[in-house]
């Protein structure tokens, strides 16, 4: 290739340096059209024919951006990617095209690639919107990417801590809905839970985690905002719009462009408000207050709250036509309660890593503490939870964490020590009793991880009474 190794621009003496790309592929007529286009933009850009080239240039000289133009000719895209990682793990990294190990762009963000690009040939906008992204055309975009970086470390799926079924069965969804829609437009997304279940870090994860995650994610609670604002919150407004719209602003739905909005607790929405959220979703266009125009938007929309819409709809309070339109893919967070001994793993996973950012020695659970938190009901879920270690952790100086500690900061009063029980909180409106009988199963079985036997003992019964007992409250087979 005539041009391989050359550069197709230089920063002159007294000017600023450019950004240094290296293109790596075996067309070269692809290879020549990316450089003439990245060299009006006055970057500098080394054309490179083949995967070992490649990898002996960046480690010599390193680079501000690699983009891989599929298939390489000589060695496989994916193996190059891990290559130029073991290098420089910042490494940033373009991937158009496809070849065995990389044939779509699933496969390209499991390797972090910073964008992929199907098909650069058909127009190059959307490779040059790649580069301006991954390299930052603007004075403070270095410390935008790293706020934005800061804020999706903690957004992959692994954060998402549990082993219970209806947790692994939330996360499976999600991940398959990230994975099956690595192009074009992305699906909207409903999210159930009580207050306190991560509806927001599960928001979070699946937009870090497909397809738009180098755009924004615009997160916004509903019901903290009054309803006379939310409307110019989302769509924004125009200069004299009202009284004291002095300049124009643009709303959360532009700036959510090609990326997310998450609206969380979108149950409080006024259903006034509802016709035009649903109009926004449908036609991808918004208008601002007292604008004239419409403004086209590409955004992913997901949207949680702790109520049950469905409940709503038959009440009048939410729109159904707005109801069915969000409920495209749906998922419901189990409380902390229901989610058995990931309460225990969620506890130790908030130990460990507060211990760790706040530089403080790493402390235990005693048994009786674990206990607690297995007998415990967390009415706040996971921040209920989470925020108690965090006080704990802060304000003791112990070395193991006891049962104790957690009495006194907690609404769940320990037993009387002049009689024997437990603590049962009734509820004001009343509860049956098959409803007793069946949580008072279910937590001895969560206690026991299941062991039928050891939980009748627990419990006073005979394994077979217990057995009847499960099977009467649909709680299993009893085989365990």
């Amino acid at each position: 290739m005539g041009s391989q190794g050359q550069s197709a621009a230089s920063s002159g003496a007294g000017h600023a340096r450019s950004h240094q790309i290296l293109a790596a592929g075996a067309d070269p007529t692809l290879l020549e059209a990316v450089r003439t286009r990245l060299a009006d933009r006055g970057h500098e850009i080394v054309l490179i024919a083949g995967a070992a080239e490649c990898i002996r240039r960046f480690s010599a000289e390193g680079a501000d951006l690699v983009i891989l133009c599929l298939p390489l000719g000589s060695g496989n895209g994916a193996d190059v990617v891990r290559s130029l990682r073991d290098v420089d793990p910042r490494a940033t990294i373009v991937i158009t095209g496809h070849d065995e190990q990389i044939p779509s762009a699933a496969e390209a963000f499991n390797l972090d690639a910073f964008e992929y690009i199907e098909d650069p040939t058909k127009d190059m906008t959307d490779l040059l919107a790649a580069v301006g992204g991954a390299l930052g055309s603007r004075r403070g975009d270095a410390q935008l990417r790293y706020l934005k970086q800061r804020d999706a470390s903690g957004s992959s799926w692994s954060t998402l801590v549990g082993n219970s079924t209806e947790m692994r069965e939330v996360v499976d969804v999600l991940r398959r809905v990230a994975e099956r829609t690595t192009r074009g437009s992305a699906p909207t997304i409903l999210i159930r839970g009580e207050t306190g279940t991560g509806k927001g870090l599960l928001a979070k994860c699946s937009h870090y985690n497909g397809v738009r995650r180098n755009h924004a994610f615009v997160e916004l609670n509903c019901a903290a905002i009054p309803a006379t604002l939310l409307e110019s919150e989302l769509f924004g407004y125009e200069r004299g719009a009202f009284t004291d719209a002095r300049t124009a602003r643009a709303g959360l739905f532009e700036t959510a462009h090609l990326g997310t909005l998450f609206l969380d607790e979108i149950g409080s929405m006024s259903v006034d408000l509802q016709a035009k959220l649903l109009t926004s979703i449908e036609e991808k266009k918004i208008r601002r207050l007292g604008g004239r125009q419409s403004v086209l938007v590409d955004v992913q929309i997901i949207a949680a709250s702790h109520t049950d819409l469905g409940e709503k709809v038959k009440n009048g309070a939410f729109r159904a036509d707005l109801y069915h339109r969000l409920n495209v893919v749906s998922v419901t967070i189990p409380p902390l309660r229901k989610r058995g001994r990931d309460k225990l793993l969620l506890a130790e996973t908030f130990i460990a890593s507060m211990c760790r950012e706040y530089g403080l020695p790493l402390r235990t659970l005693g048994e009786e503490a674990r206990d607690y938190i297995l007998e415990y009901n967390w009415p706040g879920n996971v921040r209920e939870l989470r925020n108690q270690i965090e006080r704990l952790l802060l304000l003791g100086n112990d070395g193991v964490i006891e049962r104790s500690h957690f009495e006194r900061q907690s609404n769940m009063p320990p037993p009387p020590s002049d009689r024997p029980g437990f603590s049962l909180i009734l509820p004001e409106d009343g509860i049956g009793l098959e409803e007793v009988e069946r949580e008072l199963i279910r937590r001895a079985l969560d206690r026991f991880d299941g062991n039928v036997s050891r939980a009748a003992r627990y419990l006073k019964v005979t394994r077979q009474t217990l057995i009847y007992r499960i099977k009467k409250h649909r709680l299993g087979d009893g085989s365990g």
